[in-house]
């Protein structure tokens, strides 16, 4: 059985919490958003319960997602309105639990991203350019036990996670602040056992702002290694955040995050 879903107009995290509980009565369900970060919780959900999706941009303001149990095509990540860093840390997200994924990027910045992706992974890919965009293919080769290792060894799943709500560390000075959160971060980078997820609100939200942040370098590095790097949607609209590094997220999926952390480190 399937059913439809108009989420247009629904504040965060509605959509995800309306499609959630369809999903318990429906084998798919076709919600209907305005707005990309919605699209992007709903592929989080997806993710979440084991479920396949695709979604289809019609406009700006009208996205189609398709959450099903049973896979009808390949999953398609809509990235044409996103940064660089994005379209590959969603396709690497998607590779983890498919073979194969379709990312639709706008230039040609991002095709190269996605390229360099796919060799360093040794990754089959496909790339095609139509009048608007490019969409890139990219199928997963087979995990062997040595890269089991090689991830456990960096990442110990559901460790810890950190969570960030102040561009500073402490309180009092905001220069020595700004100064002790850079060398917080870059000492996480050097860890034994790295977090398994950041995540930023409040004022927080601005260490990942493209031309605010003075802490990307460490962010870029955590990312690169592993780590899932989060700020909460309403905090990006809020303060007008340019997301360099990471993806928004909403309080739905934060919340969830810190009840199933073992540990919750707050610098």
């Amino acid at each position: 059985m399937e059913t439809k879903l108009d989420a247009r107009g629904l504040a965060c995290p509605l959509p995800v919490v309306k499609t959630k509980k369809l999903l318990a009565e429906y084998d798919k369900v076709e919600t209907i958003v305005d707005n990309f970060v919605a699209t992007q919780n709903l592929e989080k959900l997806a993710k979440q319960l084991g479920y396949y999706i695709n979604v289809n941009k019609n406009s700006d303001e009208e996205y189609v997602v398709i959450i099903a149990k049973e896979k009808e095509n390949n999953v398609v990540i809509d990235t044409l309105s996103d940064s660089c860093v994005v379209p590959v840390t969603q396709a690497r997200r998607v590779l983890e639990t498919e073979n194969t994924v379709e990312v639709l990027v706008k230039d040609e910045n991002n095709v190269k991203n996605l390229e360099n992706f796919a060799t360093k992974n040794n990754h089959n890919i496909d790339i095609k350019q139509n009048d608007t965009h490019y969409v890139v293919t990219l199928e997963r080769k087979e995990i062997n036990s040595n890269d089991n290792e090689k991830k456990s060894f960096n990442i110990e799943d559901d460790s810890y996670i950190v969570v960030i709500n102040k561009k500073i560390m402490g309180h009092g000075s905001e220069e020595l602040g700004s100064r002790l959160i850079k060398a917080y971060l870059y000492a996480l980078t050097e860890q034994e056992v790295l977090p398994k997820k950041i995540i930023f609100y409040n004022d927080g939200s601005i260490l990942v702002d493209k031309n605010r942040s003075h802490v990307l370098a460490e962010l870029v590095e955590l990312e690169n290694q592993g780590v899932e790097i989060v700020c909460c949607g309403a905090c990006v609209d809020y303060h007008n955040i340019e997301l360099a590094v990471g993806n928004p997220t909403n309080m739905y999926f934060i919340v969830e995050d810190m009840r199933k952390a073992n540990r919750i480190i707050r610098p």
